[in-house]
């Protein structure tokens, strides 16, 4: 079970940062032709902090942004450490 999480939340935490790393290479054209939708991947691997976050943000420049979609990823990433940490402590406690 350890292993698993362990598995998940580095998967979750590389595709953030690739997440992450396309959207100013994109801009620069250095991953394609720039699209103004490379920063999909990145709201939807921050949700659902990013949605709360947004009317507070979203008239602040892009590096701006990004910094928050990173702390709302962090967040997350946060959140299914402790998930696997309690199920795994838990699941360790009930045997006998």
């Amino acid at each position: 079970m350890r292993t698993l999480c362990r598995a998940v939340i580095g998967l979750y935490v590389l595709a953030c940062i690739a997440a992450i790393a396309i959207v100013p290479l994109n801009a620069a054209g250095l991953a394609g032709e720039p699209d103004p939708l490379s920063g999909i991947f990145a709201v939807l691997l921050a949700a659902p902090w990013i949605w709360l976050l947004d009317p507070l943000f979203s008239d602040s420049g892009v590096v701006w942004n990004l910094v928050l979609a990173a702390a709302c990823m962090a967040l997350n990433a946060a959140i299914m450490w402790a998930i696997c940490n309690w199920a795994t402590r838990r699941k360790h406690a009930s045997s006998p």
